[in-house]
This record gives structure tokens, sequence and C-alpha cells, in this order.
């Protein structure tokens, strides 16, 4: 068939057919796993400040109980996380949606919960755990939930910048009056962000160089030139 269009109506037509082929949309997602976890955590409990890297699979997250007579109990804790985003995506790709994912290892009834999330660049540190709970891109208040799974959509906008520039990192508390659950930091199941794209991929790019240019048209006209000798 093809033969027969290069030979009836030349080149141009052959540019045609190619170009037809572009824009076949895949859709696909990708899992991109945290690179520094740590627990934000402080004897005043009611004020956590200090953030120290961890690398257990499991966090502790914990509330506290502050009343104005005996003041703060227990030790609360919360987590921090950071991903590189860098070169996550293909380059073609346009992203769908993006979610922060986390487990527990057993159901948990979860309430006063907390997401701080900011697209900065910086390492996680006590300062910078602070400045994120300060000043967030996107925060998540007051939430509840019981189950082992759960997950937290990420805003558009958000998530640009965190492709663009990077990172993502975010801070979460669960629990108050001393309760609260444990969670899933590292592993298959730790805290992660999945993120749906869409791929355009183009049929006549046969030199996988994500554009249909002159370079696939003289391998197209040599293949099926080959075949009419």
């Amino acid at each position: 068939m093809m033969a027969t269009i290069h030979s009836k109506c030349g080149i141009g037509c052959i540019l045609i057919v190619l170009f037809h082929f572009c824009g076949t949309v895949n859709a696909d997602s990708i899992v991109v796993y945290p690179v520094q976890s740590g627990l934000i955590d402080d004897g005043s409990c009611c004020s956590p400040y200090a953030y120290t890297n961890s690398s257990s699979a499991t966090f502790a997250l914990t509330g506290c109980f502050s009343d104005p007579h005996y003041g703060c109990w227990n030790d609360r804790e919360r987590g921090a996380w950071r991903w590189d985003l860098q070169d996550a995506l293909p380059e073609t790709a346009v992203m769908t949606s993006a979610r922060i994912h986390w487990n527990h290892p057993n159901p948990c009834d979860a309430w006063s919960v907390y997401l701080w999330i900011d697209a900065g660049t910086q390492i996680l540190s006590s300062s910078y755990c602070q400045q994120i709970r300060s000043n967030p891109d996107q925060q998540y208040s007051e939430q509840t939930y019981n189950a082992s799974t759960f997950s937290w959509s990420l805003d558009e906008a958000v998530m640009d910048e965190a492709l663009s520039g990077g990172y993502l990192s975010m801070v979460n508390q669960i629990g108050s009056s001393g309760q609260g659950c444990d969670l899933r930091s590292l592993g298959s199941e730790g805290v992660r962000i999945v993120i749906e794209y869409d791929l355009e991929t183009c049929a006549g790019d046969f030199n996988q160089n994500n554009a249909v240019d002159v370079d696939d048209l003289l391998a197209l006209i040599n293949v099926y030139g080959s075949l009419n000798t």
C-alpha cells in the first residue's frame, strides 16, 4: 500500500501518512519513593521541632495531651519525607493526577490528621520542617479516616512546581490526646507518590527520538524502495 502511495503522490503523501500516526496517547503511572525520611519530636510535646533522619521501615506517629493546668503529656512524633522528582516522568508525558499514598501495619482510627506539603528544594532539617508547617504550598487539616491505607490528592500547581524544581517534601501528623498510629515509612508500602500521566507516541517515529522528522521519512523511503527493487 505504501509503495502505491509513494508512486502516485510522492513524498508529500508519505509525510501525511507519517503524521497521521502521531498523537496516540498511552496512559501510564509511576511510583516514586522518598530519598529522605525522618521524625520530628521534642520533649515539650506540643511544639515538636527537632528533626532527625530515620531509615526505620515503620514510624510510630503519636499525639499529645495538652492541659492548661498539667501542661503536655506524652511525646508527639511527626513524620517527614522528601522525594526526588527530577526526571520522574518521560519527556513527552503529561501528568493527569498525583497522590500521596501510605499504609498502616494495622487498620488505623486516625484523627487530627495534618499534611503540610512543600515543593521546595531544601534537604529536610529542623528549620525546614518548621518552615513547611508555617508556609506550606498545600495543606490538609483536621482529617479523619479509619483504614489500613489512605491517599491524598496533590494539587496540580504544586506538582508542576515540584517536577520543575525536582523535589517535594511533606510533614504529617496523626493523632492527638496521646493517640496515634504506626505508619509504614519505607519499603514497597512506604509513603510514596503515585503519578498518573498520558504519553503521546508516534507510530512513524522509527528512530525513537520522540518526533517524526526527515530521518524517519528517509528510513521509510529506503525500506519501501528496497521492497520495490
